[in-house]
């Protein structure tokens, strides 16, 4: 199935801001002149001067065939061949993820643009762009066995395969990508021997980075400023009673409590803590069994109940805040003291704050909540799955522990969708705009704070876990494609 981009006229802006390659003119100016390239299979987006960086099916062919307009005045190269005038014709034979460059010269100018051949079996996507965005990359994941970073005008630049889907796939501070490997048919997230791989660009591996005692859960990954990381586990406690809780349960069930420990680049162990003794097999919501349990034809005594299920980690000055998804609620942990400050949504507690300005305040303020995070400014954000009692959303409050309220700033929601059962996330980026990953609605979308949708990418029968937003400026498009290029190399002559 061949992917297909449409992208809405008169909405890319200029080179700079798109972080583009033009040196000395401006894309206008190759616009004027009547620069333009085609190709065949089509060029991913369709071609613009503003855009830099694009994708073919050429991969399944083997060979990319180029039709390039020169600007006015100018000469375009293709491949490094020499340059020409006028309108002509170019074949260059490529392998799977193989590039090659178009080079255009004017008098007040030249400018590069790069076409990557995608593999034969690259996921099908679709991208639709109607305004300035302010992220200039997607990392998304696993898309089937793919981690893929897409650029805001709807390319895919970079990616990597893997055997094992890379679950989670994050970039961490140093450039690298970190991503769990599951494999395949697993369920649960207990497999001992995986760990989170630390990769660099060019896909070679630098080290594995996992939880000791327990096996480590693929859900978060955190790095600290220290370099250390975050994950979070889950730990089984065998014969507990579950006959007085909501949900019910029998007399002797195995447990799994959620764990969050902090482990250096080595692997020691620094910190640990257990939800166990803090939050109370009684705040699970009744739901989590019917969705989660995947254990239906074992006898009721031999299946495995996982009250909690932590499934994002946000560290918050001395202390982290937390998302677990079988309670519906988020709770900031005290890393000195290992005591809960506040708890937000869920079954009410002593340790809940007070909502405000929120419809769906309550017991169902969230619904299996994903990704939550915590901004410079304080503020807490979520993506809230809603479940089945509200549409799906993403939420920012802000926290007064001294007053102990929480306050709705901003509560958005997308037209398209209407559940989301599992999985998803949400960034907010510097500038206000959202970056959200609708799980199991299979597209991730930036919208601005009015709730304006500026950017829509799609995977048709695929999900994307989270969806991380790379700013501009964070990460070179160069540095992409020569990682691209060093996994993939041309051999000429």
């Amino acid at each position: 199935m061949r992917a297909s981009i449409r992208l809405a006229a008169g909405v890319l802006g200029s080179a700079a801001a798109l972080g583009t390659t033009a040196v000395g003119a401006s894309p206008s100016a190759f616009a004027a002149g009547g620069l333009h390239v085609s190709a065949k299979p089509a060029l991913l987006p369709a071609f613009d001067p503003a855009v830099h960086d694009y994708a073919s099916r050429c991969g399944e062919t083997g060979r990319l065939d180029l039709t390039v307009a020169s600007p006015a005045g100018g000469r375009a190269s293709v491949d490094g061949r020499p340059a020409r005038s006028g309108t002509f014709e170019d074949t260059v034979a490529l392998g799977a993820s193989q590039a090659t460059k178009v080079a255009a010269t004017t008098p007040s100018g030249t400018a590069t643009y790069h076409v990557r051949c995608l593999p034969r079996f690259f996921p099908p996507f679709k991208a639709i762009r109607r305004g300035p965005t302010q992220a200039q990359w997607y990392l998304v994941g696993p898309l089937a066995r793919w981690a893929v970073v897409f650029s805001s005008s709807g390319a895919p630049v970079w990616w990597k395969q893997s055997k094992d889907p890379p679950f989670n796939p994050t970039l961490l501070s140093n450039g690298r990508l970190a991503w769990y490997p599951i494999p395949p048919h697993a369920l649960f997230g207990l497999w001992p021997a995986t760990k989170y791989e630390v990769h660099r660009l060019d896909g070679s591996l630098v080290r594995k980075v996992g939880t000791t005692g327990v096996p480590t859960d693929f859900h978060e990954i955190q790095q600290l400023p220290n370099g250390h990381f975050l994950l979070d586990a889950y730990r089984p406690r065998e014969k507990v009673d579950l006959r007085k809780v909501r949900y019910g349960g029998p007399k002797r069930a195995k447990v799994y409590y959620g764990e969050i420990q902090e482990v250096t680049r080595s692997g020691k162990r620094v910190w640990r803590w257990s939800s166990r003794g803090h939050i109370g097999l009684l705040e699970a919501d009744p739901w989590w069994p019917r969705l989660v349990d995947t254990q239906k034809k074992l006898p009721r005594r031999k299946r495995r109940y996982d009250a909690v299920h932590i499934n994002a980690i946000a560290p918050d000055g001395d202390g982290l805040v937390i998302s677990s998804r079988h309670t519906n609620a988020l709770y900031r942990i005290d890393r000195r003291t290992g005591q809960i400050d506040w708890k937000l949504g869920g079954l009410p507690t002593k340790k809940s704050l007070r909502v405000i300005g929120d419809e769906y305040s309550g017991e169902s303020e969230f619904g299996g909540q994903h990704d939550v995070r915590v901004l410079p400014d304080g503020t807490v954000t979520v993506y809230d799955n809603g479940r089945r009692e509200h549409r799906p959303r993403v939420v920012r409050f802000r926290i007064d522990r001294e007053k102990r309220t929480a306050t709705v700033l901003e509560s958005l929601t997308d037209p398209d969708v209407k559940v989301s059962l599992y999985e998803g996330g949400t960034r907010r980026l510097p500038g206000g705009n959202w970056a959200t990953s609708w799980a199991s609605e299979p597209f991730v979308t930036e919208m601005t704070p009015s709730g304006k949708r500026v950017f829509k990418l799609s995977f048709p029968g695929l999900v994307s876990y989270r969806a991380v937003p790379i700013p501009f400026g964070q990460l070179a498009a160069a540095t992409l494609r020569a990682a691209m290029d060093s996994m993939h190399p041309r051999r000429r002559g």
